[in-house]
């Protein structure tokens, strides 16, 4: 048998060198340590697993609150790779973030879960940025980027140009632009040209790619940080096919979609602000359900496999009014609408009856809601959550939910501010749902504990960024 003596003696020295070899490659003046998260648990009393089983209505949490959401991990290093000694000198970044979550609503956590195999590390965000290159005032940035700038935060809600891709970018002043792409595994990217047919020595799976290009505008205008926004894009995706063999007509041709919105911020000064923002999107770039991004592409295609004739709208308020050192008042609106292909036949391949699909072409969604945050003292603040939402699919009743939330939450930092992290709250929440929403089972807390009007979550949550 081998001596473990030398081993640990090496596993000694290793350890001792690390942080040395570490410090000298990675100094600490040039690396920012950023981080988002929360951690918590949440209990019912059938004891089965509710943690992050949204009361909202769809699959997407952006219609409405999100206090029963589960656990979350997103921790980022951005590294100065070349530090600026001045506003105008070139400055060089490179940043990356990961995402944690488990796979089931169950504690992220190995030490309360158990089963490792249930929690997913991904990469989020790798990307090199440049700043006065080339030019003063000129930003370039190539890799993976998060690319999106608006949000609600009550209902973790990226609106308007909300686009997470993988492409290039640059700013100059009030211009932004950028090409980025979508692939995936999904039915929209990859095609079976081989299906229906015998099968091959190698199956002619083709993946296609989205590409996108986007270009934004901001003008500012009155006091503070008060502007104007434009937005455009347009998406496009090629055919599918390879050398060897085409699809088959109908199937998956090439496709495209356009996008154009506008958003006003104003800055009403002392923390306040009011944002408006309109945003349309047609053919491929329609999505907008329940808050999606432009790339969701929504509904189903023409007979002729294109989604002609597709579009997808999204409004959105949010404001933010302060009382004193009294209260906050964080507030949003939000309508949705998106259709398919006008060239979709819903009767074919539903047989004899010629019965609606059961996937809709078209959906409705709006929300309105509301936290207060008060101040009961510097470290002890009380938060009050209401939401009303619907949600109507084509061909099926209007869903409707009802959501209030009471959270006594301690902030240890003692600052005055509803953006005072990090957080700890003790939460209850109580969902109103009506009868179609309980017929459609149109939540996943619905899916998860069965047909009921009345739903209640029990928790407690801290929730921390930097």
């Amino acid at each position: 048998m081998v001596s473990l003596v030398p081993r640990l003696g090496l596993a000694a020295v290793l350890l001792t060198a690390a942080p040395r070899l570490a410090a000298a490659d990675l100094p600490g003046e040039n690396v920012d340590f950023m981080y988002y998260g929360r951690m918590g648990i949440g209990w019912t009393p059938s004891g089965q697993v509710v943690a992050g089983k949204y009361m909202n209505l769809g699959d997407h949490k952006a219609i409405g609150g999100r206090l029963e959401e589960g656990d979350y991990l997103e921790p980022g290093i951005r590294y100065h790779i070349k530090k600026a000694k001045s506003d105008t000198d070139t400055s060089v970044d490179l940043v990356t973030d990961f995402e944690i979550f488990s796979l089931n609503g169950a504690i992220v956590s190995d030490l309360a879960n158990g089963d490792i195999s249930d929690i997913k590390i991904m990469p989020l965000q790798a990307y090199v940025q440049a700043k006065n290159v080339l030019t003063q005032g000129l930003t370039l940035w190539l890799g993976s980027n998060l690319y999106r700038k608006n949000d609600i935060h009550i209902c973790d809600y990226f609106y308007f140009n909300s686009l997470p891709g993988q492409g290039v970018g640059a700013m100059y002043k009030g211009l932004d632009v950028a090409v980025l792409t979508q692939t995936g595994a999904s039915s929209f990217f990859a095609t079976d040209l081989d299906a229906g047919m015998p099968a091959p020595a190698q199956p002619a799976i083709v993946q296609r790619e989205r590409t996108m290009f986007v270009a934004q505008y901001a003008v500012p205008f009155g006091p503070g940080t008060t502007y104007v926004q434009g937005l455009s894009e347009f998406h496009v995706v090629p055919r599918a096919g390879n050398l060897n063999r085409n699809a088959a007509p109908g199937v998956d041709p090439s496709d495209h979609g356009e996008v154009a919105g506008v958003k006003v911020h104003l800055d009403l000064g002392n923390g306040e602000f009011n944002d408006a923002s309109v945003r349309y999107g047609n053919g491929i770039a329609n999505g907008a359900e329940s808050g999606g991004s432009t790339y969701n592409t929504f509904g189903q295609p023409g007979t002729d496999g294109t989604y002609s004739g597709a579009y997808g709208l999204e409004f959105v308020e949010h404001f933010q009014w302060n009382v004193d050192q009294l209260a906050a008042i964080n507030g949003y609106g939000t309508a949705h609408y998106s259709r398919g292909s006008t060239g979709y036949d819903p009767q074919v391949g539903t047989g004899a009856g010629g019965a609606i699909a059961a996937v809709p072409n078209s959906r409705l969604d709006y929300s309105f809601g509301a936290r207060e945050t008060f101040y009961v003292t510097d470290q002890f603040h009380f938060l009050t959550e209401e939401t009303f939402q619907a949600r109507k699919d084509e061909g099926r009743a209007t869903g409707t939910a009802v959501k209030l939330s009471l959270a006594p939450t301690v902030v240890p930092t003692g600052e005055r501010s509803n953006w005072a992290r990090p957080e700890m709250r003790l939460i209850y929440t109580l969902c109103l749902y009506n009868q179609a929403a309980v017929d459609q089972l149109m939540s996943p807390y619905l899916q998860t504990m069965g047909a009921t009007k009345t739903a209640h979550f029990l928790g407690a949550r801290t929730e921390w960024w930097f």
